[in-house]
């Protein structure tokens, strides 16, 4: 016989816990997002980590950049920044794009904002400048 104890039981305030958010965000979701509150949540999650934050930030500033460039522009190895630079990939915040360098053989690897990507740094860095120009009114 199975100890019952060892299965994970259900927690019924997590039903109606989730069942109160989704009340309380219907408002902000009505059928017409692409995503929902857990998608947004994940994407906030991306963007609050330091590493991953000024690398969505040195591409809304600089444009298109190859990870050496990023890496010389944030002060970490190029290795180091594959790491964040696939996870906003996956994210969907960034494009990982290959073209033909001019002058070189073989294909230039380079980073830039999506749309998504620009919209959420957009939002993040305005609502930044905001608190900047209100504590300087202040």
């Amino acid at each position: 016989m199975a100890d019952s104890s060892s299965a994970p039981r259900p927690n019924p305030d997590d039903e109606a816990g989730a069942d109160a958010i989704a009340a309380v965000t219907a408002g902000l979701f009505d059928g017409h997002n692409l995503l929902g509150l857990e998608e947004y949540l994940e994407l906030f999650e991306e963007i609050a980590e330091r590493n991953r934050f000024a690398i969505l930030y040195a591409l809304s500033d600089e444009g298109k950049m190859s990870a050496t460039e990023l890496g010389e522009a944030l002060g970490r190895s190029e290795n180091g920044l594959h790491y964040h630079l696939d996870r906003l990939v996956n994210a969907g915040l960034v494009e990982n794009r290959k073209q033909s360098k001019p002058d070189a053989e073989g294909l230039y690897s380079y980073y830039e904002l999506s749309g998504l990507g620009a919209d959420l740094i957009d939002a993040a860095t305005g609502f930044i400048q905001q608190e900047k120009h209100a504590l300087e009114d202040y």
